[in-house]
C-alpha cells in the first residue's frame, strides 16, 4: 500500500496605519491571528492603547492562507483551501473597507466533493470615529456541498461596539452587535430558486483569557427571512493559544444551519479543526 500525505499551510500578515476590522456580513469570517489583538475583530480589537501609537501605523492589512492535503492508496483524496483578507481603515477617514475571499476545492477518488467559493465586499461609515457605525456589504457564494449554483446578497445596517470600543479600549471582554436588512437571491442546482429579504443579526464576543497569550472568540449570525419561514444561521468559535512570537495553537468549531435545501443535503453542517497557525505580525 502506498500512501502520500501532503500538507501545506502558509499565512502572511502585513499590518499598516490601522488594524483589521470586520463589518457585519452574511458570513462569519475568521482569519487566525497570533497577536494580542485578533485580526478578524472590529476596530476595537487593537493591541494599541494610545492614539499616538495608532497614528504611526499604516492603512492596510492583508493576509493570505493556503493549506491542502493529498493522499493515495486505500483512500485517494485531494483538498485545497485558499483564503485571504484585505482591510483598509484610516482613523481620519469616515470610510472603512474589508474583504475576505475564500476558495475550497476537493475530490475523493477523482469525484468532485468540494467547490466552495465566497467573494465579499464590506464597507463601514464612521467606524473609526464612533462605537455606533453604519455598514453596507455584498457577497457572492457558490457551494457544491450544499448544491448552490449561485447566491447573491447585499445589505445595509448599523453596528454597536458595546464593550471594548472607543470608550473602553482596555477591556479584556469585547462585545459587539449589529443588525442589517439583507436582500438574498439563491439559485439552487436542483431545487426551486429563492428570492428573499432577511434580517441579519450578528453577535460577537472576544475575551482575553490570558492577555497576549490565550484568547476566546465567538461570532453568531441569525438570519430569518422577513416574508416566510426560510431561515438560516451560522456560528464560529475559536480558542487560540500563543506559543511563540508568530506561532499559535488554534482550535475552532463552526456550525451552519439552513432549513431550505436540495434533497439529499443536510440542513446542518459542522466543522471542527485543530492545528497550528503562523502570523507574520508580531
Amino acid at each position: 500500500m502506498k500512501k502520500i500525505i501532503l500538507s501545506i499551510s502558509i499565512i502572511f500578515i502585513f499590518t499598516a496605519k490601522s488594524f483589521a476590522q470586520v463589518p457585519d456580513s452574511t458570513q462569519a469570517t475568521f482569519i487566525p491571528s497570533t497577536t494580542s489583538s485578533d485580526t478578524t475583530g472590529d476596530d476595537d480589537e487593537t493591541q494599541f492603547e494610545a492614539n499616538e501609537e495608532r497614528d504611526q501605523l499604516l492603512n492596510w492589512f492583508y493576509s493570505i492562507g493556503l493549506d491542502g492535503t493529498a493522499s493515495s492508496g486505500n483512500v485517494n483524496r485531494q483538498l485545497l483551501n485558499f483564503k485571504t483578507t484585505l482591510n483598509y481603515e484610516n482613523k481620519k477617514s469616515i470610510l472603512g473597507f474589508f474583504t475576505s475571499p475564500r476558495f475550497q476545492y476537493g475530490t475523493n477518488s477523482d469525484v468532485l466533493q468540494e467547490r466552495e467559493i465566497l467573494l465579499d465586499i464590506n464597507s463601514t461609515l464612521f467606524y473609526s470615529q464612533h462605537d455606533v457605525y453604519g455598514l453596507f456589504f455584498g457577497a457572492f457564494e457558490q457551494s457544491n456541498i450544499r448544491k448552490i449554483a449561485s447566491r447573491f446578497n447585499a445589505g445595509i445596517g448599523v453596528g454597536w461596539r458595546i464593550l471594548g470600543g472607543r470608550r473602553t479600549p482596555k477591556s479584556r471582554l469585547k462585545l459587539s452587535i449589529s443588525n442589517a436588512l439583507v436582500r438574498e437571491v439563491t439559485d439552487f442546482v436542483i431545487k426551486q430558486d429563492r428570492n428573499v429579504y432577511r434580517n441579519s443579526t450578528r453577535i460577537r464576543v472576544k475575551y482575553d483569557i490570558i492577555p497576549e497569550k490565550l484568547f476566546f472568540q465567538s461570532v453568531v449570525f441569525l438570519q430569518p427571512s422577513l416574508l416566510d419561514d426560510y431561515y438560516r444561521w451560522n456560528s464560529s468559535t475559536q480558542l487560540s493559544y500563543k506559543v511563540g512570537k508568530h506561532l499559535s495553537i488554534l482550535a475552532s468549531f463552526e456550525n451552519t444551519y439552513e432549513n431550505f435545501n436540495t434533497v439529499g443535503v443536510q440542513n446542518a453542517q459542522t466543522n471542527t479543526t485543530i492545528g497550528l497557525t503562523y502570523s507574520g505580525s508580531n
